[in-house]
């Protein structure tokens, strides 16, 4: 399949490496993230300090389907991973139309807009302190920075002031015309829903900090430690060209952005391949491959018999 003899060819590639931790009842520690760059490859990467943490505040046992929560935080993490990442976004409530609930809430101690990049480290430990946990139902996460409230996230429950955004949307302001992705699901091999959007909002993280229009000219890859999921994006040779069209970051997060809809859509969580093109013109190909690829061995650098992940 072309899908594997493309990702083959790769042999310089940096990674994602987050080690699994076990956080406390109350506390949920950072999940360090270790990564290799080689010089010539574009890999954006962003540690989460030790400084921040979110500590976790039940309110009701209120279950939630997984894919429901993991949806629509992605909705919301988009959204902070798509302007300056040093600056601040106002507070809100996001949802979907495939998944009303649990509504997404983010807010601040005064009501006051939130540091971007607050909410994108705060967001995806709450996803992954969910999938760690499986606790999917209502519950509310302070965030922390050196010990002091600087935001909140609620999953589920009446919304916080602020409005609501109903929608999982692409909306950067592309600069690429005509843009269109398309995808193709491929082999037999299952791979658990929870693993596919972690690996997904991990990219969005590791995506945030660069400005959206930020050309990606090199291979981008994304896996966790201890989940089967690994995100592969290669620029066409068009976009590494002078006359472009180009590849940008705003790009690399409309394709996660729809990457997740199509998998809730479809409900396949299976290996899918897509295809980014502008006007015809294809400028990126991306891959969601299993770990049991050997293509994703040799991605990833790891042996088929590492310990995976059993929860959702």
């Amino acid at each position: 399949m072309y899908v594997l003899g493309f990702c083959l060819t790769v042999t310089y590639l940096a990674r994602a490496h987050f080690v699994s931790c076990a956080p406390s009842d109350t506390n949920l520690s950072r999940a360090q993230p270790r990564s290799t760059n080689p010089a010539n490859l574009t890999h954006l990467l962003t540690s989460i300090p030790s400084d921040f943490n979110i500590e976790r505040h039940f309110e009701l046992p209120n279950p939630y389907l997984p894919e429901a929560c993991f949806v629509n935080i992605i909705a919301a993490l988009r959204d902070a991973a798509s302007g300056d990442f040093a600056g601040r976004m106002p507070i809100a409530n996001y949802r979907t139309t495939r998944f009303l609930q649990p509504l997404i809430k983010i807010d601040s101690p005064n009501h006051a807009d939130i540091q971007r990049k607050y909410l994108v480290w705060g967001l995806f430990l709450t996803a992954y302190h969910l999938r760690v946990h499986h606790e999917f139902h209502l519950s509310f996460f302070s965030l922390r920075w050196k010990g002091e409230e600087v935001g909140i996230v609620g999953v589920g429950g009446l919304r916080f002031a602020g409005g609501v955004t109903n929608s999982l949307h692409t909306k950067t302001p592309s600069s690429n015309n005509d843009f269109q992705i398309s995808r193709a699901y491929f082999g037999t091999k299952v791979i658990r829903k929870g693993s596919v959007f972690m690996t997904i909002a991990s990219a969005l993280m590791e995506a945030a900090p660069s400005p959206l229009h930020t050309r990606i000219q090199s291979t981008w890859i994304n896996f966790m430690q201890n989940e089967q999921c690994a995100f592969v994006i290669t620029p066409s040779e068009v976009a590494r060209t002078a006359a472009g069209p180009f590849f940008r970051n705003e790009d690399l997060i409309d394709v996660l952005t729809k990457a997740t809809d199509y998998f809730a859509q479809d409900n396949v969580y299976r290996q899918m391949e897509m295809n980014v093109s502008v006007a015809g013109v294809v400028i990126a190909q991306a891959v969601f491959l299993h770990r049991s690829n050997p293509a994703f061995l040799e991605l990833a650098g790891v042996n088929g018999t590492e310990h995976e992940s059993e929860v959702a």
